[in-house]
């Protein structure tokens, strides 16, 4: 059974339960103010039902959580690649780093695209795309 009619299922119940129970419990303000806070109690269920289903699906739809976890995994393996590509080029020094600057971006973004080529189609991140990435944080490395 889906969540919408389970919610409608328990609205209704709501409303007609306290409806019967105004008719017969009092007479005048104090059953309609009664019938009043039951129906609002249970249009209040439905709604925040109907709210939390939609943002749940909008958070589906829109892929926050795998994005979010995709990108500090192509963050990681980003730095791993840097050090190795530094490592690699014999750049042990700043200077160095700064002189064998594009040396050491393209072992960088040949690691990358050898071990994380998903994470970097999920961000389309390719050719000059990639190389910018990477020497940014590359510039950052360095800069400490």
């Amino acid at each position: 059974m889906s969540m919408t009619r389970i919610l409608t299922i328990v609205g209704l119940t709501t409303i007609i339960g306290t409806a019967a129970h105004a008719a017969d419990g009092g007479a005048g303000a104090a059953g309609l103010n009664i019938a009043i806070d039951g129906i609002l109690g249970a249009v209040g269920v439905v709604v925040g039902g109907l709210a939390v289903r939609l943002i749940h699906r909008a958070l589906g739809y829109l892929g926050l959580a795998e994005d979010a976890r995709v990108r500090q995994y192509l963050e990681q393996a980003t730095v791993s690649a840097i050090d190795y590509a530094v490592r690699q080029a014999g750049a042990g020094t700043r200077g160095a780093v700064r002189d064998m600057q594009h040396q050491v971006i393209d072992m960088a973004v040949n690691y990358l695209q050898r071990r994380v080529p998903d994470a970097l189609s999920r961000f389309d991140l390719v050719d000059v795309d990639l190389r910018d990435y990477v020497a940014a944080r590359l510039g950052r490395a360095v800069d400490g």
